[in-house]
């Protein structure tokens, strides 16, 4: 009998272990699309803070040499109102020069500006934040200096959507991918 309660008493203790561990939410791009259909949430918050984590399908050739430089859509929220073309805050990645690369990949009054933060190891989870100020896009990476993004045309209040992984570009993905995100906002 004492064999069996402390059978019970492990088994009661891995269960609520395991409760307590977050799971990540796994986003799936089909080989030949952009993404895996519209997913629609607002954010609440002016800071958006998540963990990811790239596999091996995050490696991939585009069919048009130049377009291995296009930067990919991780995570990120629109703007001031308005389409995430005219206003918005994300990360990026591409898969060039056996790396995967993540940058800053903003659109401030309709301009679209990227900048190069760093590259991440596949298989391992990178914290990540984007923190919206009066001013600027605030870009973190998990051990790297922040990038600091001007906005053009601050507003002082706003409604903000969430952006989900996007491949391209002009090229849709030429395998299947998946990437694993956990939001913490």
């Amino acid at each position: 009998m004492k064999k069996i309660l402390q059978i019970a008493l492990v088994l009661i203790l891995i269960s609520c272990e395991q409760a307590m561990e977050e799971p990540y939410e796994t986003f799936f791009i089909p080989s030949g699309k952009h993404d895996n259909g519209m997913k629609i949430q607002s954010l609440q918050t002016k800071t958006l803070k998540f963990s990811a984590i790239f596999n091996e399908t995050a490696i991939y050739e585009t069919q048009t040499l130049e377009n291995q430089e296009d930067i990919n859509k991780l995570m990120g929220f629109s703007d001031c109102n308005s389409h995430h073309h005219k206003n918005s805050a994300r990360f990026g990645w591409r898969w060039l020069n056996n790396q995967l690369e993540i940058h800053a990949y903003a659109y401030a009054n309709g301009e679209r500006i990227t900048e190069y933060i760093g590259s991440v190891k596949l298989n391992e989870p990178y914290d990540y934040q984007i923190q919206l100020t009066n001013d600027a896009y605030v870009f973190y990476l998990e051990g790297l200096d922040p990038v600091r993004i001007t906005r053009k045309s601050p507003c002082t209040r706003g409604l903000y959507y969430m952006l989900f992984p996007y491949f391209g570009g002009n090229e849709v993905a030429p395998h299947d991918m998946t990437i694993q995100i956990l939001t913490k906002y």
